[in-house]
């Protein structure tokens, strides 16, 4: 009897413990991750929490990555709850154009207004609108200054993708060419703006005296 009773416990064990590996395995594991204002009729939402990283793709339907966001695991104490919409469209097109005259941008609009849990990387596909190996500048729009801001450069075109960091969340736009008039231009991007200006303003001249 009691060897008939071990054999039923063993068996038992053996059907119960793969049921409760998969159970834990299924359960989401700190840092917890909250994803609102994402059409999910239109895209797939994909949460992956590695040793060092959380990275929330937005995936078209098609299977193609739209866009993704990716924080480090270590800065993020227990949770992320945010709304993670981002367009192309921009409510503040007229106000950047206004100071930001060439019309190669692509406008980055957050429907989160505000600072970010930590700083995030953002993996945007571009590939619509700019070649592998492209520089970009990316800017953005303090709407309570009315002024745009430099953020970064030299950032290139990878795969139809571009990579680049933000702290908080508003109204971005990338663009190939220098805005001239931005807020915190490096000195170094500015001086080579003057040097250009310089050569053009010369050839133009020296073009004009050999007319005569």
């Amino acid at each position: 009897m009691k060897v008939v009773k071990i054999i039923v416990f063993t068996i038992f064990c053996l059907i119960s413990v793969p049921s409760f590996v998969n159970a834990t395995a299924m359960e989401e594991l700190p840092p917890y991750v909250t994803v609102h204002g994402v059409d999910q009729e239109k895209y797939k939402i994909e949460k992956t929490i590695r040793e060092d990283q959380v990275i929330i793709n937005i995936i078209e339907r098609d299977g193609n990555l739209y866009y993704s966001w990716s924080f480090d695991k270590d800065k993020i104490e227990s949770e992320i709850d945010l709304n993670f919409e981002l367009k192309f469209v921009s409510p503040k097109k007229s106000e950047i154009d206004a100071i930001a005259e060439n019309k190669d941008k692509t406008y980055l609009s957050f429907t989160h207004h505000g600072n970010l849990p930590s700083e995030a990387t953002m993996n945007v596909y571009v590939g619509d609108k700019y070649s592998d190996k492209e520089k970009l500048y990316l800017y953005y729009y303090n709407e309570e200054k009315d002024k745009v801001e430099y953020v970064d450069h030299d950032l290139q075109v990878k795969n139809g993708y571009v990579t680049f960091k933000i702290k908080h969340c508003s109204d971005y736009f990338l663009t190939g060419a220098v805005v001239n008039n931005a807020e915190g231009n490096p000195k170094n991007m500015n001086y080579v703006i003057g040097i250009l200006a310089v050569i053009i303003f010369g050839l133009i001249g020296a073009n004009l005296f050999f007319k005569k």
